[in-house]
């Protein structure tokens, strides 16, 4: 997990490798810190994140905070995370980061 971009209540984030049992328990671990620490809107590229087989016998969506003022931009996400947020308008589903990168410029 890297940070990119940041900006006042905003965060850019890449994240890279296999999502397995104790990288999963550190992702959400550290946007759930996000939060505390006031962060409400996250632009998460996952282009080159993988699920481990088998990795969610509960919902993907435990990843993300349940807070309702926290909005999720999604980049590239693998299907198993993009099929249990479909449909929940906290996330936002982009295919590449281009149009991912307007909506951030947008909201500066």
């Amino acid at each position: 997990m890297r940070v990119l971009a940041e900006a006042p209540f905003r965060l850019w984030m890449a994240v890279s490798g296999t999502l397995g049992v104790t990288t999963q328990r550190q992702l959400r671990q550290r946007l759930h810190d996000q939060v505390e620490d006031g962060h409400r809107e996250f632009f998460l590229d996952l282009q080159e994140l993988r699920c481990a087989d088998g990795l969610f016998e509960g919902e993907p969506r435990t990843l993300f905070p349940k807070d309702p003022a926290t909005r999720f931009h999604l980049i590239g996400a693998p299907d198993r995370i993009r099929e249990s947020v479909t449909g929940d308008p906290r996330f936002t589903l982009y295919a590449d980061p281009g149009s991912a990168w307007r909506q951030w410029a947008d909201g500066a």
